[in-house]
């Protein structure tokens, strides 16, 4: 469709009623961020592109008759597009001004295949528990003592027994607790072997359950910032626009040694802290550069 003929002017373009207001972001929550598209008419001989970063302060600064808004310092040249020829001699483009985007913190961004470090089990961060005697089933084995574990944990048993006439048997392992009878003073375990007399017994508690790396699906949320080179403080050129530093573990299996330790990774996990697993750098429009950095709960 022309632009209606109103002058013999088209030396310089002009904007017509079909140019819009673009708000990229709003349905994240962003109804401030903008792009323009002067929808432009202009002779093909007198087609010439503005310089990138140019602001859109006025007509002259756009290059435009008229600006079919309201001026916007704020707003920068990133680019002329959909370039097409039309009668009269004409080319008809789409010229396009964006603000420097607010940055966005949290934006759920899909699923991510991603695996999480298991814990090794550390003997020397338990809480240790006395039994003051045992019970037997066919599959399981029940410790009369204080107990904070849940149904499901991981613990370490140790019971002695005898037979009354000498014979004695003591057996220690980790072994999971039991789907029921579990209680605040008894802890009900996998069965372990024992003869008829209890001798002594004692269940540590692991501060940090034992647990193996695992892979898992789970959601992501990006933080987006965004920077343009000149403008931006401290920004001067795109070279100084940095990744962040991403969330790296030493060992699938973290322990005290290890960065993060086992410890301190628990706590990530009860506080429900977000670990940052990628960080990227691409251009948003013109020079404005967007960084993503792409985060997962931790589990």
């Amino acid at each position: 469709m022309s632009l209606p003929y109103t002058s013999g002017d088209f030396t310089t373009p002009r904007a017509g009623t079909e140019s819009w207001v673009e708000y990229p972001f709003i349905e994240e929550g962003d109804n401030a961020t903008k792009v323009y598209h002067l929808v432009c008419v202009v002779n093909e001989a007198n087609y010439t592109p503005i310089s990138l970063d140019t602001t859109m302060a006025s007509a002259t600064n756009a290059d435009v008759i008229d600006l079919p808004f309201a001026a916007d310092s704020n707003a920068y040249f990133v680019g002329d597009y959909n370039n097409t020829k039309i009668e009269g001699g004409l080319i008809k483009f789409d010229r396009q001004f964006a603000d420097i985007p607010a940055n966005r913190n949290l934006i759920l961004t899909g699923t991510s295949a991603y695996t999480f470090p298991g814990v090794e089990a550390d003997r020397n961060d338990t809480i240790e528990r006395t039994a003051s005697g045992f019970s037997a089933t066919s599959t399981t084995t029940t410790l009369t003592c204080t107990n904070t574990v849940s149904v499901g944990d991981i613990v370490l048993c140790s019971l002695s027994t005898s037979d009354g006439s000498g014979s004695t048997a003591t057996v220690t392992r980790a072994t999971r607790t039991a789907l029921s009878g579990t209680s605040s003073a008894q802890v009900v375990v996998d069965r372990l072997y024992a003869l008829s007399t209890f001798a002594s017994g004692r269940v540590e508690e692991f501060n940090v359950q034992p647990r193996g790396s695992t892979t898992l699906a789970t959601g992501t949320f990006t933080d987006f910032t965004y920077y343009l080179p000149g403008v931006t403080p401290s920004i001067t050129d795109p070279t100084d626009v940095q990744l962040s530093d991403t969330f790296r573990i030493q060992a699938p299996l973290l322990s005290p040694g290890t960065v993060p330790s086992a410890t301190e990774y628990d706590a990530k996990v009860t506080n429900g802290d977000l670990l940052l697993i990628e960080s990227s750098i691409t251009r948003y429009a013109g020079n404005i550069i967007e960084r993503a950095n792409i985060k997962v709960k931790a589990q």
